[in-house]
């Protein structure tokens, strides 16, 4: 994160709160965690992305809508894709992440997503137009009333053409 965000913002270090995945307490890392949040009045902004299959916060398919930070395990997939970070090894890429909740997500005043490539469309449009369901985590962003997505035309290569023209209708202002 600091490589590739923080040292490129002006952001003070005591506003950087990350989970620490080498404490040696993982399970008081996240209870403290999600009681700095709270010691704050919680998050204010949420910035993130999405997984190829949905996940939000690294929550893979199957993780409880109401769950809260904690330890999860990684599927094949998502360890295949982060492997860029690990010498394109995927074994090099650890099995289990501390991970912010679901819930913890959802109880930000406001969430910001970045979805980008046609390989990240599938998910879009789960978070669009799809049912909302722990198999697919990003889709509870239908249900935040301050959740914003920024993406790209190829992360919208899935949506419906109606629902692509409707918000390209109500979002020309915006890019003029």
């Amino acid at each position: 994160m600091h490589y590739y965000f923080f040292d490129h913002v002006d952001v003070p270090k005591e506003n950087i709160n990350i989970l620490n995945g080498l404490a040696e307490d993982l399970e008081a890392e996240c209870a403290n965690y999600e009681a700095k949040i709270a010691s704050y009045g919680g998050i204010d902004l949420f910035l993130g992305g999405i997984g190829v299959d949905g996940h939000i916060a690294f929550n893979e398919p199957g993780t409880s809508l109401a769950s809260r930070t904690g330890l999860r395990k990684l599927t094949r997939d998502t360890r295949i894709v982060n492997s860029r970070f690990f010498d394109n090894d995927p074994e090099k890429v650890p099995a289990y992440a501390l991970c912010t909740g679901v819930a913890t997500v959802m109880d930000a005043k406001e969430v910001l997503i970045e979805i980008s490539g046609h390989n990240k469309a599938r998910a879009m449009a789960h978070v669009v137009e799809g049912a909302v369901s722990q198999m697919w985590t990003c889709s509870c962003l239908q249900m935040h009333e301050n959740a914003i997505i920024a993406c790209d035309e190829s992360a919208c290569d899935e949506l419906k053409v109606g629902t692509y023209k409707y918000y390209l209708d109500i979002e020309k202002d915006e890019r003029l």
